[in-house]
């Protein structure tokens, strides 16, 4: 089930009816290449997992541009607290088909993989989509 919350910041769409475990790379990556792989405009979900990795919840906390998004490290880690998770995995996609990480996509990483360490909410990995495939930044060993 899909819905949309606005506030006073913006909205937030959730899917409280996610029904898998985060255990798999392959698992994670089609159901995201399913969730937003085909979108026109960046889009950047945060999936909450509770200690046996399975998906709480999976929340669009940004909606950007062809080829930016804006990204809160405050509104990742309040979806991710509010939801009570254990650890989470981040996601965005490429509506240009490329899955190469850019400058940025490593650098919002780094910050967000520091700031989760101190919120004891880590981030088990962070996956770049699009329509036909998926880039893992566990599964390319990004430290």
């Amino acid at each position: 089930m899909s819905n949309i919350k606005v506030t006073d910041a913006g909205f937030q769409l959730r899917d409280v009816s996610v029904n898998f475990t985060a255990k798999s790379a392959a698992a994670v990556g089609r159901y995201l290449k399913q969730k937003i792989g085909h979108q026109l405009q960046e889009r950047l979900i945060v999936m909450s997992l509770n200690s046996q990795l399975d998906v709480i919840a999976s929340d669009t906390i940004a909606i950007g541009q062809i080829s930016s998004i804006v990204v809160s490290p405050r509104e990742v880690f309040q979806v991710a607290l509010l939801n009570n998770a254990s650890s989470i995995i981040i996601a965005h996609n490429h509506p240009s088909g490329h899955l190469t990480p850019s400058k940025d996509d490593i650098a919002l990483t780094k910050k967000l993989r520091e700031i989760g360490q101190l919120l004891q909410v880590p981030i088990n990995d962070h996956f770049i989509v699009s329509t036909d495939d998926h880039y893992s930044f566990a599964e390319n060993q990004f430290e």
